[in-house]
């Protein structure tokens, strides 16, 4: 046995093996990972593995009857010892080889445990916190998370199939009275991750996770389902559905509807009649169809233009594969109303052009379905986009009444209730969004924003650096608001903003962050080439009033029913003094909002309606419009707001009230909370205290910090441009600007 031994190190055989072992295992992962990433069929990896193992004693066979000698490969047995002989060179060489292909190995293995994995938990436990911070109740008994089912399947393309079986539970499940079921959105932010249970419940906030997987081969179908208690990982239930697939979508309503039974009973759950209402989401008459509309659904999650435009080509595709798909005629609707021309929206469509291309979908898919909760949803984001606030609210309350984890419909709920003053109601509805949704992206990003306006401005930056992870557009977006609107920290915001330009340069809500911080630093050109349909703003910060309001004027012709379009021109005249003219268009907008309310949802737009009346002679309906915002302005307080907004209404109250103490109190607080906008001085209302000194005192005091901020922003934008890849600065912006090592 000994010389046996010695035989197999002089002929390397040792080596050969280790350094085989040690090369298929790195292969293998890398395998893993890559044909993962390219959702390549399970057989091809299953194939390589078995190649690898098939390999195996041949690579020992061969290292045992060949050598390597100067003169090529020879049979060991014709070798000459003496003089041919190199098997101490090349076991050599097989030992820095099996050293090399180990240090790589150990690499491997510290990313994916000291870097991926630790994001991921990072990035559960953040989530966590979050939830934590805005409920502190305990995590209910009667509450679950669906997690994707795994596509077991040789075929990849089958995928389709084992989303559509958790999405149909999902559904069922969601319409049980007393269970809490955490909405897609977050629970299918898990797929293709193998985190620990308990960290995905405490995460969703649940006390149950149901998993499963999905095997189809031929003909032949086979679903696994579980149900664990998230707590302690025990298995209360589980079976297993062996299937012939005729219908493919019955198959996943028998499926779905049977395990519900079963939850009903482990969770001791009652329906009004004791029965499982049905599922009504999946109604496709073919696998392609459903297959576009899950990816332009999935799209319309992540919400900016790019991906809008890009769900709306799916969702049309679906719907010509199957005119009759009730879901993906719903989709298709919201889609093209989230790409409404106006601010808080993504695209440039007419409000005309909206409806015209809207509604018929919303009808359709009610037609089909009446209680499908996606459309009822879709009729209330297009109600509060027509100023229909009312209708709105009736929308959504009536799709979270039909699916409560419908989390779309429960972020239009919160803006409307905003809109209408129900700021108590509001925060509640957005917090309980983000119990039901935590990984929300829309909702997330709505929250960010909602920190910042309490002044919890740190801890919106925080969730913003989280929201990198599931979409750059949004966490981007919402770090050059909080940088800019809030700190004041104009180059930090642009640097933000640019990046989100870069991830979607189409994007009207992200476009409007990057201008409004070129327009304050007096870069216009720059601001001017971001997006032509908000180049009125540069215009107005210019003074070249008259194409400020040819351009806001025909806009308004093309599209006379959209609010956004009514205040744009309204706020261009008011600024070039043109008050009488801007005074029909601020009572147009009246029209917009209930009656108590401020036009546009802002009180500074109400002020400025008051002072057009007063220099119109109607200093009744002046008091009137004042008290509107003062109002209004006392709610918002109380609701806990701290912004800079907050403070410019103090001061145009103050002005309009004819008390200059009260001005210059409220525009220092002002300035405090970020206020950088030197058109804020120039505005109508503080006429009266244009050559007051200490009025004067604070202009010029955000004069100079806008050049030490426009400094900074040209040594960002020539020398450390944040976003290279996708925009560049003009040459001439920084033709004279030499570069500061420290600023």
């Amino acid at each position: 046995m000994g010389q046996l031994f010695e035989e197999l190190k002089r002929r390397n055989v040792l080596r050969v093996a280790i350094a085989y072992v040690v090369t298929a295992w790195l292969l293998l992962q890398v395998s893993d990972v890559v044909l993962n990433n390219i959702a390549a069929p399970d057989w091809v990896f299953r194939a390589i593995l078995l190649l690898v193992a098939i390999g195996f004693p041949f690579a020992v066979l061969f290292a045992w009857a060949y050598e390597l000698t100067p003169e090529g490969l020879k049979k060991e047995k014709d070798v000459d010892r003496s003089a041919e002989s190199i098997t101490h060179v090349t076991g050599r060489k097989l030992d820095f080889m099996i050293i090399t292909v180990l240090v790589l190995a150990l690499a491997y293995f510290a990313y994916d445990e000291f870097v991926i994995d630790p994001a991921q938990e990072a990035a559960l436990a953040t989530a966590s916190i979050q939830t934590e911070e805005i409920t502190e109740t305990d995590t209910p008994e009667m509450s679950i998370a669906v997690l994707p089912f795994v596509n077991m399947s040789d075929d990849a393309s089958n995928e389709y199939f084992s989303d559509g079986i958790s999405e149909e539970l999902l559904n069922v499940l969601a319409q049980l009275p007393g269970l809490r079921v955490a909405a897609r959105t977050s629970s299918f932010q898990f797929k293709g991750m193998n985190p620990d249970i308990a960290k995905i419940a405490d995460t969703l906030n649940v006390a149950h996770i149901l998993e499963g997987s999905v095997r189809k081969s031929g003909t032949t179908l086979r679903i696994t389902a579980q149900l664990i208690k998230a707590d302690d990982g025990f298995h209360l239930w589980s079976k297993s559905y062996d299937r012939e697939v005729n219908d493919i979508f019955a198959v996943q309503d028998e499926i779905a509807t049977a395990i519900s039974k079963a939850l009903m009973v482990k969770l001791a759950l009652d329906t009004a009649e004791g029965e499982v209402v049905q599922p009504t989401v999946v109604k496709a008459a073919n696998t392609d169809a459903y297959d576009a509309y899950l990816q332009g659904r999935q799209l319309i999650h992540r919400r900016g233009r790019k991906s809008l435009e890009e769900a709306v080509r799916h969702l049309e595709r679906s719907l010509r594969l199957d005119n009759n798909f009730a879901s993906a005629h719903a989709q298709l609707g919201i889609a093209t109303t989230l790409l409404l021309d106006k601010p808080g929206s993504y695209g440039d469509l007419s409000l005309a052009d909206v409806r015209r291309k809207a509604i018929p979908h919303f009808e359709r898919a009610l037609e089909l379905e009446p209680n499908l909760a996606d459309a009822h949803g879709g009729f209330a984001l297009l109600s509060r986009n027509s100023g229909d606030l009312t209708s709105a609210i009736e929308y959504a309350r009536k799709a979270l009444e039909l699916n409560p984890s419908y989390s779309d419909a429960m972020n239009w709920l919160y803006i409307s209730l905003g809109d209408m003053g129900e700021y108590q109601e509001q925060e509640a509805t957005l917090k309980q969004l983000l119990v039901t949704d935590p990984m929300t992206i829309v909702g997330r990003s709505n929250y960010i924003s909602w920190l910042g306006g309490t002044g919890r401005v740190e801890e919106g930056h925080d969730m913003a650096d989280q929201l990198l992870a599931q979409s750059l557009r949004s966490g981007y977006m919402r770090h050059a608001e909080l940088s800019l609107t809030h700190e004041a920290r104009l180059a930090e915001g642009l640097a933000w903003g640019l990046k989100a330009y870069v991830a979607d340069p189409n994007d009207k809500f992200t476009n409007f962050y990057v201008m409004q911080g070129f327009i304050w630093v007096g870069e216009y050109d720059e601001a001017r080439r971001i997006n032509d349909g908000l180049a009125y703003m540069v215009d107005v910060a210019e003074g070249r009033f008259e194409d400020a309001i040819q351009a806001t004027q025909r806009k308004m012709l093309l599209d006379p029913e959209n609010e956004s379009v009514i205040a744009a021109a309204a706020f261009v005249l008011y600024d070039a003094g043109r008050v009488d003219e801007a005074l029909p268009l601020y009572e147009r907008l009246r029209d917009f909002r209930p009656e108590g309310r401020p036009i546009t949802g802002f009180n500074d737009s109400m002020m400025r309606l008051a002072l057009a009346r007063r220099i119109a002679g109607d200093e009744d309906g002046a008091l009137a419009a004042a008290q509107i915002a003062k109002k209004d302005h006392a709610a918002l307080r109380a609701a806990g707001e701290k912004t800079q907004f907050q403070h410019r209404t103090e001061a145009m109250i103050a002005a309009f009230e004819h008390d200059p103490d009260g001005v210059i109190t409220a525009l220092k607080a002002a300035m405090q909370r970020g206020l950088r906008d030197p058109r804020v001085f120039g505005d109508l209302m503080f006429e009266d205290m244009w050559e007051e000194p200490r009025f004067v005192e604070l202009q010029q005091e955000v004069d100079a910090m806008l050049a030490k901020e426009q400094d900074k922003v040209l040594q960002l934008i020539c020398f450390n441009n944040p976003a290279p890849g996708g925009w560049q600065p003009m040459p001439e912006t920084c033709d004279d600007v030499e570069e500061q090592l420290v600023l």
